[in-house]
């Protein structure tokens, strides 16, 4: 499986034009920009600032779940944006199942279940995109060329904050 993700990122970044290139960039420094707050976040919940402890693990649960709502917040606009005739039922239900899937990260009390959702929605989603856009019914290609290292990034900071928690 990371063979094929592997060789996909490649292919996707490969076709870029100079057309995209300025655009792909700007997607690129925002997103990684965007897992900022999670690696931060590792590192500082396992260097355990005993002042900022339990709020920033709210805050890492808390930004994973909108992370969830932003991914499909995009599936929506993708789904919305269809240049064959519209969004389909499908393609929109596609959308809302992760801010579905986010309701429960702000409605229980775990830190583990919470994080643990987040863990296992996150490389769903991109497996799930990954396939889309395989079809032609996904984002750009320079889009996962982008998600693919980005997920791998969020998933690493993730679990290593809950590794953290289970320790504890």
């Amino acid at each position: 499986m990371t063979e094929y993700l592997t060789r996909f990122a490649n292919d996707t970044t490969a076709g870029n034009n100079s057309d995209n290139a300025g655009l792909t960039q700007a997607a690129a420094a925002a997103a990684y920009a965007g897992a900022l707050p999670l690696i931060i976040g590792a590192i500082l919940v396992w260097a355990r600032p005993m002042d900022i402890g339990p709020r920033l693990l709210e805050l890492i649960i808390m930004y994973g779940g909108l992370l969830l709502a932003f991914f499909g917040g995009i599936r929506w606009g993708i789904a919305v944006m269809n240049p064959g005739g519209g969004p389909t039922f499908a393609n929109l239900f596609g959308g809302i199942v992760p801010l579905l899937a986010a309701f429960p990260v702000f409605l229980l009390d775990s830190p583990v279940i919470r994080l643990t959702i987040i863990v296992a929605a996150l490389p769903l989603l991109l497996m799930d995109d990954l396939r889309a856009t395989r079809r032609g019914s996904g984002a750009p290609d320079w889009y996962l060329g982008v998600r693919l290292p980005l997920t791998i990034m969020m998933e690493l900071a993730l679990v290593a904050t809950l590794v953290h928690v289970i320790t504890q």
